[in-house]
């Protein structure tokens, strides 16, 4: 009589599953944790960087200023003076909150660190997400201090309501893990290229224009304005300040849509080209 082997895993009980995964989480926790504290220790250094969001939403906010004054107008689109500063403000702040992911990224593969990363008792990739997730989060954290400090002395309390406060956080979320996924994936193109910076260079414009970091796409002509609300790089600047300025349920749950497209479809290509690029790793002995 035949028998039948049974996995020895689904014989677990389900708590036993259950703690597993904790355990596996309990180790990125701690790599963010870490990642906060090591950051924490140069505060001063991220503090310095943070002046240049100082001296960046003041210039652009003089700039607006003086498009209002010779336009006569008090709204453009529906922003006023008021809350074209926080808008600035808002997205300045998740742009220059990015770390130099593909820096750090190009830098194990071309010098051959990352064969040694891939032998870690740890996912190479969540591993990156936790340490890029805590440098983010005190980046974002000062950002947000001295740009609230500014935007309150140049324009005053916003109008701004609790939906929009309590929707903003996870539309910042989901917009740091697109930004996340698609470095990463540059990143890795240092199997092929000996330099990723021109790929980070030509990403990072395209999402700063098209991405409303400069000025809402409110404010863009037809139908400008219309191919850059589809486009991702919306999801990652221009939906999460929006969010904060103008909250609109509507607008939201479209936002969120698009935010889940976004990062599932850069997901899928940056696995795809992760098994690639760790088949070269093995070709290539490391």
């Amino acid at each position: 009589m035949s028998q039948t082997s049974v996995p020895v895993q689904t014989l677990q009980p389900l708590h036993r599953r259950k703690g597993h995964w904790w355990r596996l989480m309990r180790k990125y926790l701690a790599v963010l944790q870490v990642s906060i504290a090591n950051n924490i220790a140069y505060v001063t250094e991220v503090f310095f960087r943070a002046l240049f969001l100082f001296v960046l939403v003041f210039i652009l906010s003089q700039l607006w200023q003086t498009t209002y004054t010779l336009r006569h107008a008090t709204l453009l689109n529906g922003f006023s003076i008021r809350d074209m500063i926080w808008y600035l403000l808002a997205a300045e702040t998740i742009a220059l909150s990015m770390p130099a992911l593909t820096k750090r990224i190009d830098l194990e593969v071309r010098s051959g660190q990352l064969a040694y990363q891939l032998i870690r008792p740890s996912n190479y990739l969540l591993y990156n997400f936790a340490h890029y997730l805590g440098e983010r989060l005190v980046r974002l954290t000062m950002n947000s201090v001295v740009g609230v400090i500014l935007a309150l002395f140049i324009a005053g309390v916003p109008h701004l309501t609790w939906a929009g406060l309590l929707a903003w956080p996870v539309a910042v979320f989901l917009a740091i893990c697109i930004e996340f996924v698609a470095y990463f994936c540059i990143g890795l193109l240092a199997f092929w290229t000996e330099e990723t910076q021109s790929f980070t260079l030509i990403f990072s414009r395209l999402t700063l224009v098209l991405g409303g970091v400069l000025a809402p796409l409110d404010v863009f002509p037809e139908p400008f304005r219309y191919i850059a609300r589809l486009l991702p790089f919306s999801t990652i600047l221009y939906g999460p300040a929006r969010t904060l300025v103008h909250f609109d349920l509507t607008q939201f749950y479209w936002l969120l849509v698009q935010q889940l497209i976004t990062l599932g479809v850069g997901i899928i290509i940056l696995m795809a080209v992760y098994r690639i690029a760790l088949r070269r790793v093995t070709v290539n002995g490391g």
